[in-house]
């Protein structure tokens, strides 16, 4: 599937020069088939070629044809603008210093690089691979890594996911040296906005109890906190089935994000 570009616009400029068909403003793209994309680019080929003079790379063009490829010009754009992944490109029809004669030579050769450019698309990712950023496992928080790296690399990924939310639940009570409890009534209780008491302190996220950002982080790191040994600690530990390796690699992320706030968070006491 490839995403389909909204609508574009084409302009002349005051010096009679044809700028750009810009869809950088487009906010809303939809989806279209990969066959419904090949058939528009192979269309505007076939009858543009019809509307060259033969062995020039313009031509009058029959009026019905060039009607035609005007009426296609914009639709055509934005299947070639979403192939390249660009914002601008060229217009497809041209003029020529010969006001009866229009060039179709440049459009026919960027949409045809966009034709084989879409039919090789898949061949090409299957060899060299996607272009998305791709995240190191090893640049996780090392508390999360550390905890999961051997029974990852052992493909028991439920379990590495397990135990990094076991050593950040270790880590938690090392902040606030609480032993006597655990998983989300350690954090429930770390994280509480409620004032410290004796031999329950706090870890809360540094600044101005008034600032909207500082007010925001707490509660945030509250609720994660919770939610992280809730739905990733608890099924890890009950489940029986091993995760894929994605959504455990999305797990571990999860725990690596919250452990690097809490690493921000200061000890609040009762005495201080």
């Amino acid at each position: 599937m490839i995403g389909a570009v909204g609508q574009s616009r084409k302009k002349n400029s005051p010096s009679g020069r044809v700028e750009v068909l810009d869809v950088s403003s487009l906010r809303h793209p939809y989806l279209v088939d990969e066959e419904w994309a090949t058939d528009v680019l192979q269309w505007w080929i076939s009858n543009a070629k019809r509307a060259l003079t033969p062995g020039y790379p313009w031509g009058a063009g029959n009026a019905d044809i060039v009607s035609k490829l005007r009426e296609k010009e914009i639709q055509t754009g934005e299947v070639v603008a979403r192939v390249f992944g660009s914002a601008k490109l060229p217009p497809l029809i041209l003029p020529t210093v010969w006001d009866h004669r229009l060039n179709f030579g440049t459009g026919i050769a960027l949409v045809q690089q966009a034709l084989g450019k879409l039919k090789t698309a898949a061949d090409s990712q299957a060899h060299m691979g996607s272009t998305a950023p791709q995240m190191a496992a090893d640049g996780m928080h090392p508390i999360i890594w550390d905890g999961a790296k051997e029974l990852w690399n052992d493909g028991h990924h439920r379990a590495a996911v397990l135990q990094a939310a076991a050593m950040l639940n270790v880590h938690v009570q090392g902040r606030v040296q609480r032993y006597n409890v655990s998983d989300v009534t350690l954090m429930q209780q770390t994280f509480s906005p409620n004032p410290p008491e004796p031999g329950t302190p706090r870890l809360r996220w540094p600044g101005d109890n008034e600032d909207l950002t500082v007010k925001a982080m707490r509660s945030g790191i509250l609720w994660l906190s919770q939610g992280a040994f809730s739905a990733i600690r608890n099924p890890a530990a009950h489940g029986t089935e091993d995760l894929p390796k994605q959504e455990a690699l999305e797990q571990l992320a999860t725990l690596s994000t919250l452990a690097r706030w809490i690493d921000g968070c200061e000890v609040v006491r009762v005495d201080e």
